[in-house]
């Protein structure tokens, strides 16, 4: 007997299906031309098929691959934090224990990403966000990993989103051998269906079945088996039988989907790929033209009499050819074709292809005149050009994936008890990758900029210096900058320094006092005699 919940949940993926047809052949095309290891999308490829033969030009390939290691070193590099965390007050995040406990989280979530299969498959989601625009991936505890990663490609998910706008709905199909379905879900399950649908475990246990995984806020499906604390429910699916394999639920949603861009009244994300198809496809088309157009000029179609000429003809370096007394000569037939003209255009093209891509920004054409100050400020320049970009994925990608990998870890029990004035406080996120540093360091330029301002009234007036905080901003501007919080002395440590100096001048002082007042006595007395 078929679950009815199983039936629903069926239904709900089959309906997200047949509304994306429209995305499945726009991103066949995509997978094509820019990223062809993944042009698979409607499951028809045998596996170890070639996978780059449609392909003339590699330009599409060279820039997606490009975009998506430039995000990848400037969004989330594996030897730099991203991140921070902060209460929202200035005034309470500048205290030591809390500053401290806050670092120490951080560099915990960092150690377990980089010990992790982090690094691999946000890689992939890179690649599928420049390319079809849309880059779900999986966050799930692990046993011996504490997290583990599972990119999976937009065609393979169907999604949905609440009212305001998130992905909150993710539905997966797959299909799987009987052997598979046994280790993961037990063999209980091929029992049922051996009892229900005369099935042959011996016979069949490399048969595959469809599976298909649904997780959905607990008020999409009545799930009345699941605990309340668990906010959304998961179950897996067998679509043969109807019969639920398993079922679970999740405290956050388990997946994070970013999107490049987005429509009002879409779903899905866009590419910059999708934004130059034309050009991808022309510049390929004109490829294929100009190979043949450049076969005919090196070995071009030959003018041939047509009864002067003993066959066969023979075109191959010493061939000789024979032909009656009088015959006309074979000549080759010139069509006058202009290869120059064809690499101009085609250079016009990647031209357009590579700023779709944002490649400017990306590499800093550095002159023999640059001073390293110049090439840092350039690229800092570069990097800020590309300060859209970071809003979406901070909002889609970083925020939910740190917010999903805290929680996992603080029920795992990875994170020291926090201080007692955090009690009760929601944490906010901060980004400190390339890009948002780039954005946020203009604050510590400016600093600098009102200093060398004053510099000339400063040296009538030295008081003028005192409305500075010189602590605060050597404090603000180390942060921009993202000195490590391990290498700025907390405010004890500084007011002790500043104390045993102070005392240390006092002691100075007092004997320089002493010798002074020494001398003048022995100088009355000196007089005196």
């Amino acid at each position: 007997m078929r679950d009815p919940r199983a039936d629903a949940i069926l239904k709900r993926h089959d309906k997200l299906k047949a509304g994306r047809q429209n995305w499945d052949q726009h991103w066949q095309e995509v997978t094509s031309f820019c990223i062809p290891r993944k042009d698979d999308v409607y499951g028809m490829m045998s596996k170890g098929e070639k996978k780059y033969d449609k392909i003339f030009d590699s330009t599409a390939v060279h820039v997606t691959e490009l975009l998506a290691s430039a995000l990848h070193g400037m969004m989330t590099n594996p030897s730099t934090l991203f991140f921070e965390f902060t209460s929202g007050d200035p005034v309470l995040d500048q205290r030591d224990d809390v500053r401290k406990w806050f670092q120490d989280a951080v560099n915990k979530i960092h150690l377990t990403l980089n010990n992790s299969n982090f690094q691999t498959e946000i890689h992939e989601v890179y690649m599928d966000l420049v390319t079809l625009g849309t880059a779900p991936m999986q966050i799930m505890a692990d046993k011996e990993n504490i997290i583990r990663f599972l990119s999976h490609p937009v065609y393979q998910c169907y999604i949905a989103e609440n009212n305001k706008g998130i992905v909150d709905e993710m539905y997966r199909s797959f299909k799987w051998p009987v052997k598979k379905i046994i280790e993961e879900f037990g063999k209980e399950v091929i029992e049922k269906m051996i009892a229900e649908h005369n099935f042959d475990m011996m016979k069949d246990i490399d048969r595959e079945f469809e599976i298909v995984h649904g997780v959905f806020p607990r008020l999409v499906f009545d799930n009345e088996g699941l605990p309340i604390k668990f906010k959304y429910g998961s179950a897996y699916v067998l679509r043969e039988t109807g019969q639920i394999l398993s079922e679970s639920g999740f405290r956050s949603f388990p997946y994070v989907v970013p999107r490049w861009v987005k429509i009002n009244g879409e779903t899905y994300g866009r590419s910059p790929a999708m934004k130059a198809l034309a050009d991808i496809k022309m510049l390929n088309a004109m490829m294929l033209v100009t190979i043949r157009s450049a076969q005919k000029v090196v070995d071009p179609p030959l003018m041939i009499p047509n009864d002067g000429v003993m066959l066969p003809i023979k075109t191959i370096p010493g061939g000789l050819n024979y032909v009656d007394r009088g015959g006309d000569d074979i000549r080759p037939l010139l069509t006058g074709g202009r290869l120059d003209l064809s690499f101009e255009m085609m250079n016009d093209v990647r031209l357009r292809i590579r700023e779709a891509f944002f490649v400017d920004q990306l590499q800093l054409n550095e002159g023999p005149q640059m001073t390293a100050t110049e090439v840092i400020q350039r690229t800092e320049e570069k990097l800020r050009l590309l300060g859209p970009i970071l809003g979406r994925q901070q909002f889609e990608l970083l925020r939910p994936m740190v917010e999903r990998i805290f929680d996992i870890m603080r029920r795992g029990g990875h994170f020291e008890e926090a201080p007692e004035i955090l009690s009760g406080k929601e944490f906010q996120i901060q980004y400190s990758s390339q890009i948002a540093k780039s954005q946020r360091i203009s604050e510590s330029q400016n600093l600098t900029r009102a200093l060398s301002a004053i510099a000339p009234l400063v040296e009538f007036d030295p008081t003028i210096m005192d409305i500075f905080d010189g602590d605060e901003s050597a404090r603000i501007s180390a942060h921009m900058f993202g000195v490590p919080q391990r290498m700025i002395r907390d405010q004890e440590a500084v007011d002790a320094i500043r104390e045993a100096r102070t005392a240390a001048q006092q002691q100075l002082q007092e004997r320089d006092d002493m010798e002074s007042q020494a001398g003048v006595v022995q100088k009355l007395g000196q007089s005196g005699g």
